[in-house]
């Protein structure tokens, strides 16, 4: 019965593309589950079946590189306070990773890859359309799906936040974040931009999506696509006109308030933006003006607005890095994010020092508001992510996490150089990413670069 439901194309399509679109669906849930983790569940449970349907079996080499990478996770159980919060985290971590292992598995060896690209190219699509018409909403008040899933608030709400008091009004789509929505969506973008045939406006859509983002890292992956590009002369029209637009949005300001001033949050009078009102908030009155504060801690900030929105904890992984990276051995699944807390409370202590062992007011505006994705500090002790798939999964599986990466690519410059760089290409567009997980759905899209590789070379 499987085998004949699975020989129909159309059923397949569905599959994945109702999986792909629940994973993108980021900023919602249904009884306090994530429809993106239903949905990565879904995609795991397809390629299952398929995998069933097909006889296929996995040669020692699998097995062999799951132990190995795993091998400090397992030893952190040992040490482990089992918890529900501990035992949940381990179980997602531990299905994501797997996932991301199989389906990649499966994928690759199979011959649905026309299917799956053309499912992704329709939810690619959908999204993109979805994306807009919340932009604009979010903008004029127009209703749009409640964004139900916690995790993005500001200043102690659980509410996802979609305004900017300062700054242009930014690309959020279906995700919780615009680093979300780029860490998703770009590496399903250069699938589609090698692996299919796409007109204008499939790159006219992306470059107003991912310039509307206003991200740093959209802004890296797009400069790391135009130089491949131009290197294998894979430099269209259309690809031009995907930069021109992605480069137009992204220093296009739209001050929603300025656009929409009726906006019920226009206009927002709860922070100061000018010097004079922090001067009459006295909001640095309990710092000793003899201490030597810009010197030593380089705070150069103005007003409030500005100390909210400092965007640091990109620096904060690139420091971590650097000076761990020589003893890393691996510290689990469990462990890397508080290695990582404990790395920046020894960094904040030492702040804190030079700050007249005080704590100023403008600190406590900062340390004690809740993480928005991405945020940094806490008065009190809770886990801060490092926000790096790449980081996150070095240094919890250790430098063969690194090496195994290095053959990978070294493997595909050798066979075809061409080949080589597109497999680059998708690993530094998911290793940049702020998602820490190896999604199934990572899995699904590297499959595709892969097999791509393989049927040509």
């Amino acid at each position: 019965m499987i085998n004949k439901v699975f020989e129909n194309q159309n059923f397949l399509k569905s599959l994945f593309s109702v999986s792909i679109l629940l994973i993108f669906l980021d900023s919602y849930q249904v009884f306090n589950i994530p429809l993106s983790w239903i949905g990565n569940l879904m995609l795991t449970l397809t390629c299952l079946i398929i995998f069933k349907k097909e006889n296929m079996k996995f040669d020692i080499l699998f097995f062999i590189i799951i132990f190995v990478t795993l091998i400090p996770t397992i030893s952190s159980l040992f040490t482990m306070i089992y918890n529900s919060v501990n035992l949940n985290y381990l179980g997602i971590r531990l299905f994501s990773y797997l996932g991301f292992i199989f389906v990649f598995f499966v994928i690759i060896n199979i011959g649905y890859q026309e299917v799956i690209l053309e499912s992704l190219k329709i939810i690619f699509y959908l999204i993109c359309l979805m994306s807009i018409y919340f932009f604009i909403a979010q903008i004029f008040n127009i209703p749009e799906p409640v964004r139900n899933r916690p995790g993005t608030g500001i200043l102690g709400f659980d509410i996802q936040t979609t305004f900017w008091s300062s700054g242009s009004h930014r690309m959020l789509g279906t995700f919780r974040e615009p680093v979300f929505l780029v860490s998703l969506l770009i590496p399903c973008f250069i699938v589609l931009h090698y692996k299919s045939e796409n007109n204008l406006i499939f790159y006219l859509l992306s470059g107003t999506i991912f310039g509307l983002t206003k991200s740093e890292l959209s802004l890296l992956i797009i400069v790391a696509i135009a130089i491949v590009d131009v290197f294998l002369k894979n430099f269209k029209l259309k690809h031009l006109i995907f930069f021109i637009s992605y480069v137009v949005f992204f220093i296009l300001p739209i001050q929603e308030c300025d656009i929409s001033p009726s906006n019920i949050e226009c206009p927002n009078d709860e922070l100061p933006s000018t010097n004079d009102e922090i001067d009459e908030l006295n909001m640095f009155e309990d710092i000793d003006e003899t201490s030597d504060v810009e010197n030593d801690l380089d705070y150069q900030e103005s007003n409030l607005t500005s100390l909210l929105n400092e965007d640091r904890e990109r620096l904060d992984t690139v420091s971590f890095a650097t000076n761990k990276i020589f003893e890393n051995t691996g510290y689990g699944f469990l462990s890397i994010n508080k290695v990582y807390t404990d790395y920046l409370d020894q960094e904040v202590s030492y702040k804190m020092y030079l700050t007249n062992r005080t704590l100023p007011k403008y600190l406590k505006v900062q340390y004690l508001s809740d993480s928005f994705g991405t945020g940094r500090y806490f008065l009190t002790y809770e886990t801060i992510n490092i926000q790096n798939n790449f980081l996150f999964n070095l240094f919890s599986i250790g430098m063969f996490y690194l090496i195994l990466n290095t053959i990978v690519i070294i493997y595909f410059l050798q066979k075809k150089f061409s080949h080589g760089l597109k497999v680059l290409l998708i690993l530094i567009s998911i290793g940049m990413g702020s998602m820490e997980d190896l999604l199934p759905l990572f899995g699904l899209y590297l499959s595709l670069m892969f097999t791509m590789d393989l049927n040509e070379s």
